[in-house]
């Protein structure tokens, strides 16, 4: 009797254990099907991604007194003391320092370095009186300033043209130039001289001459060929002394 209770008891003891393995199996491998995968290459991207530096990059222009407190590329504003972008081309401006590198303020407006214009703003204006709109200006349109700001000097005088040059007058010639229909344009050319050729204009006669001469120089008058007798030279006429 006490052999058979050790037999039953062995037995029992090692069903149990076969069957507790067989549950704890599947526990096991459940929990590791489960277990949280590590990071990804999926993970770092995501669909709508935490923007980082947004503050930065929208943030505020720092404060100024001077150009040379602001970033390259930037001006100071001095009424309302912030750094704001350069101005680009053809863009108002007060003074050079708001222009981008390369410009320079002509009028007024951002033009290149190397532009040559009549009245050139030489005298900047104060900071604090060039927050105006971006308005394109054309060229020959009058720039009035604000009340309360510096006058600008006078334009100069345009410069004469040389001879070859176009006109519009002789008045913007050089001396001794006069202004002279050239084709259908009109240029400037030389004053005749004793001994030249010229155009004598019969009076209520206002024939189209293309190639239009300058009249005869002061103290000349444009007379008749007397030395050369004939139909020819009748028809030429040249500067001569009073």
């Amino acid at each position: 009797m006490l052999a058979l209770l050790t037999v039953v008891t062995v037995y029992l003891a090692v069903w149990g254990g076969i069957t507790a393995d067989a549950q704890v199996g599947p526990v096991l491998q459940n929990s590791i099907r489960h277990l949280p995968a590590a990071s990804s290459p999926s993970d770092a991207v995501s669909a709508s991604p935490r923007v980082t530096g947004t503050a930065d990059s929208h943030a505020p222009s720092p404060h100024c007194a001077a150009d040379d407190e602001c970033r390259l590329g930037e001006f100071c504003n001095g009424s309302r003391g912030v750094c704001l972008s350069c101005r680009r081309r053809r863009k108002r401006c007060g003074r050079d320092g708001m222009c981008c590198a390369g410009n320079r303020c002509i009028n007024g407006v951002c033009q290149p370095a190397d532009t040559d214009a009549t009245g050139t703003v030489d005298a900047a204006l104060p900071v604090g009186n060039t927050d105006e709109p971006n308005i394109p200006v054309t060229r020959g349109q009058n720039f009035t300033h604000p009340k309360g700001t510096t006058s600008l000097p006078k334009p100069q005088q345009p410069l004469k043209g040389g001879e070859g040059e176009t006109c519009l007058r002789s008045s913007d010639c050089l001396k001794g130039l006069c202004c002279a229909r050239h084709f259908w344009s009109r240029i400037c050319k030389p004053v005749l001289t004793e001994g030249q050729v010229c155009t004598r204009h019969r009076k209520g006669a206002h024939n189209l001459e293309i190639f239009q001469r300058c009249n005869c120089g002061s103290g000349l008058t444009c007379r008749g060929q007397r030395e050369k007798p004939g139909a020819e030279s009748r028809n030429l006429h040249t500067c001569q002394p009073r």
